[in-house]
């Protein structure tokens, strides 16, 4: 007689934040049916929840409750889209098992958030693992997906541990009673053979494996948080209220949350009426002034619902963002660090910011003074600078390369013919991500590739062009500096997305054998006051 195959059935396992939280809270009761009561061992409770569906036919997953006597087949209707949730209170803790499209009946936010991807990464085989999702935070945030046909360690499938991160792993389970396969997130989801008799002993080993340290191989995944808890960003919002309200505003900026073409507009306004004020420089003061005037006290909904324009010459707005898109802040909130960039908080480690900013203090301060700031345009800033024949000016003089980058500026001035200056006015974090990131590309194709300095020698003045662009120069023989408008203290005051591009890129610059520099260009404090208005 031919054995009977074992039925494997599909767990997604939540953990409800507060054990004390009812099934009204949990779920969205007024979409199920009324709750059946199901008696399972070792646990307290067992109420499962079943959608109103029109019927068609049962999907075959409703057999694992209807092989009980509580449940009858009828209770399922028979719709292939039918979907339930199974309430489960033990002693200490709630969880909800969803089976179908009963994750439906969620209230999303009384679940713990992440719960299933630290159960997976504390059981997984950290070199058999099939697919992950990330998101990206050095420029702008971009979710994406990497799987492999094959198991691989995580960095085969191609994050960056320092600027992306980790938000779903499914890999090979090192636990027999979670079975061959895992996946997490939010829900733990395993494909199993266990019975309901048997299910305290599964949620027992997931809790156990939730409260663990991570393994080694998977420490830096709390380097960085994103924080999706509903309940922790009201409660960060209403600190950055206090926050902004107070006299100490250091840790906060206003920048654009997008790399944009500054250089061609007019200013910044925060409406668009013609008499408005034009802002060369976009300050938060000047933000705060314009909420006074307005009698607008200053709170994170009265930021959602002012605009940051950017205008054209002729006074006409070509971009705007809420003002919370814009606002870059920092704070410390018990005993932990968050940062707010793109209308997005983060939770930082308190010891990989420090590890970040130790890096940092090796970094070298670009011993020669640079002029004074105070061009509307970077472009007139640079061009000031060639009236010393030491400076060649290469801002602007880009170079196509194909690829990802297609053109490239190699840098904006070139001082006694070896030390390669960027120059940026400091405008968000996105901006200096942005020139830390494309330094190092620019200096790794100077090194690498033989196309690129051959395109670049034809755009070199005379006095500094390579004699063979064929040879590999020799680093060493260069300099990188990254100049930085700027009022604040350099590196330690950087925003903290953008010091962890600038340790990438040193980390690359000086494997690479370059020497590396930083300075901040005096600011002009007049700039700063700068406005002008749409002519009458």
């Amino acid at each position: 007689m031919p054995k009977t195959k074992e039925r494997k059935e599909k767990l997604s396992i939540y953990l409800v934040k507060n054990v004390g939280s009812s099934d009204l809270d949990i779920l969205k009761l007024e979409n199920a049916k009324p709750p059946i009561s199901i008696d399972i061992p070792n646990l307290e409770t067992a109420n499962l929840y079943i959608k109103k569906e029109p019927p068609k036919h049962s999907p075959p997953w409703t057999t694992i409750f209807t092989s009980r006597p509580e449940v009858s087949i009828d209770d399922f209707g028979n719709s292939s889209s039918v979907g339930a949730a199974l309430v489960i209170t033990t002693s200490q803790y709630k969880f909800v098992l969803t089976f179908g499209t009963g994750f439906h009946l969620l209230h999303d936010d009384t679940i713990e958030r992440d719960f299933g991807l630290r159960v997976t990464l504390n059981s997984v085989n950290p070199d058999k693992l099939r697919s992950l999702d990330k998101s990206s935070y050095d420029h702008n945030p971009l979710n994406s997906r990497t799987q492999s046909t094959k198991e691989v360690d995580i960095f085969d499938l191609h994050i960056d541990s320092e600027i992306e991160i980790l938000s779903t792993v499914t890999g090979c389970s090192t636990v027999d009673i979670f079975g061959t396969h895992i996946t997490g997130r939010d829900a733990f989801t395993v494909i199993s053979t266990l019975d309901l008799d048997h299910l305290s002993e599964l949620l027992e080993e997931a809790i156990n494996r939730y409260n663990q340290k991570l393994p080694e191989v998977f420490e830096w995944v709390d380097n960085i948080n994103r924080v999706r808890d509903l309940d922790d960003i009201q409660i960060l919002d209403l600190e950055l209220e206090s926050l902004l309200n107070g006299s100490n505003l250091d840790s906060f900026w206003l920048g654009e949350p997008e790399i944009v073409d500054w250089e061609n507009q007019l200013g910044y306004s925060f409406d668009q009426y013609s008499r408005t004020e034009r802002h060369v420089v976009l300050e938060l003061k000047d933000l705060i002034d314009y909420l006074n005037a307005k009698s607008i006290s200053l709170s994170v909904d009265a930021l959602k619902h002012t605009q940051v324009h950017i205008n054209d010459h002729q006074y006409r707005s070509i971009k705007s963002w809420p003002a919370y898109k814009c606002l870059y802040a920092e704070i410390t909130y018990s005993g932990e660090s968050y940062i707010l960039r793109s209308a997005t908080w983060y939770k930082v480690n308190t010891s990989f910011l420090q590890k970040i900013d130790d890096h940092l203090s090796s970094i070298t301060m670009y011993s020669t003074p640079l002029p004074r700031y105070d061009e509307d345009r970077e472009e007139d800033y640079n061009l000031k600078l060639t009236s010393d024949p030491a400076f060649e000016l290469l801002d602007k003089k880009n170079i196509r390369i194909g690829g990802i980058y297609d053109k490239l500026e190699f840098c904006d001035l070139i001082k006694n013919g070896n030390e390669l200056i960027h120059v940026k006015y400091y405008r968000s974090s996105s901006t200096l991500s942005h020139l830390f990131s494309q330094g190092c590309v620019s200096a790794e194709a100077f090194v690498r590739d033989i196309e690129f300095r051959k395109k670049l020698n034809s755009k070199l003045p005379s006095s500094i062009k390579l004699i063979d662009p064929e040879l590999r120069p020799n680093p060493g023989d260069y300099k990188i500096v990254y100049a930085i408008a700027t009022t604040k203290n350099l590196p330690l005051e950087l925003p903290f997305f953008s010091k962890v591009t600038l340790k990438n890129a040193l980390k690359i610059l000086r494997g690479l054998n370059y020497q590396v520099e930083i300075t901040a260009i005096d600011v002009d404090p007049n700039l700063l006051l700068k406005k002008k208005c749409k002519p009458k």
